[in-house]
């Protein structure tokens, strides 16, 4: 297939590699690397001569998604994250698949272990999605990720602009494995809370974007409520307490309209 892959890597040094050898070596792929690890990029570079790994400033998953998209002159685009391990002949499934569909498709979603589906299934409504092809005009379309996301829901809103724009969009018997998460475990907690601040943030941001600030509020304040709770009753245990501080900052700000500003805390080796 005209294809390129697009892997979006932060800290996932421990797995990017048992990616890439997944993939047949005539296939480029566009590795942007959002932790800025000279030393991986050399590796990487070294050992693969059809991937190329642009080290970014991380400014979030959608972001770097488009930066990767951008670099890619194909007509389809492959996007993955680095625990997301595909099957074999998973390149001659799509095209198969491609070609039964007469190319009358913008995305097709692969399924992992817990929503394997064995026939093609068209999607009718917002669902996430991991591991897809896309093709490039339908991305560019719609102007790609929306990078008000800095993590979480940029997915479900790619999706949900793709068939308000009536895109057909497949979930097809293509299997990946995932690996749990993209990042090395050593830094579970400050991902932790990072991840628990985006999370509050963006379903803020997503339910705004596309039913209004009033609605978001309603369907929000009780995960608002909740956090401080959550805070009080978790008062003598630090980490728990900060984790729930992180999801009330999150939508805090949020309710605020200030941009997704949090960024973990981990210093670059």
């Amino acid at each position: 297939m005209d294809i390129s892959v697009v892997i979006v890597s932060y800290k996932s040094e421990h797995l990017i590699i048992k990616n890439i050898e997944k993939f047949n070596k005539n296939t480029r792929i566009f590795v942007i690397e959002n932790a800025e690890d000279k030393t991986l990029k050399e590796q990487i570079e070294n050992k693969f001569r059809n991937v190329k790994v642009i080290l970014n400033k991380n400014r979030g998953f959608g972001q770097a998604a488009n930066l990767g998209a951008e670099l890619a002159k194909t007509k389809y685009i492959f996007f993955c994250s680095p625990d997301n391990i595909i099957s074999n002949n998973c390149f001659q499934k799509l095209e198969k698949i491609a070609d039964d569909l007469n190319d009358k498709f913008s995305l097709l979603v692969l399924s992992n272990q817990k929503d394997y589906t064995d026939r093609l299934k068209k999607v009718e409504e917002v669902e996430g999605i991991s591991c897809f092809l896309i093709k490039k005009d339908s991305f560019s379309n719609i102007s790609g990720f929306d990078e008000n996301f800095f993590l979480y829901y940029e997915d479900i809103d790619l999706v949900k602009r793709l068939l308000n724009n009536n895109n057909n969009i497949y979930k097809i018997p293509v299997k990946y494995h995932s690996e749990g998460a993209s990042h090395n475990k050593r830094y579970n907690y400050p991902l932790e809370l990072n991840r628990n601040w985006h999370y509050m943030w963006s379903k803020f941001y997503y339910i705004k974007k596309h039913k209004g600030y009033f609605f978001s509020l309603i369907l929000t304040l009780p995960f608002f409520l909740r956090s401080i709770f959550k805070m009080i009753y978790n008062f003598n245990n630090p980490e728990k307490r900060n984790i729930y501080y992180a999801r009330f900052s999150g939508l805090l700000n949020s309710y605020r309209l200030k941009k997704s500003w949090y960024r973990p805390n981990l210093k670059i080796k």
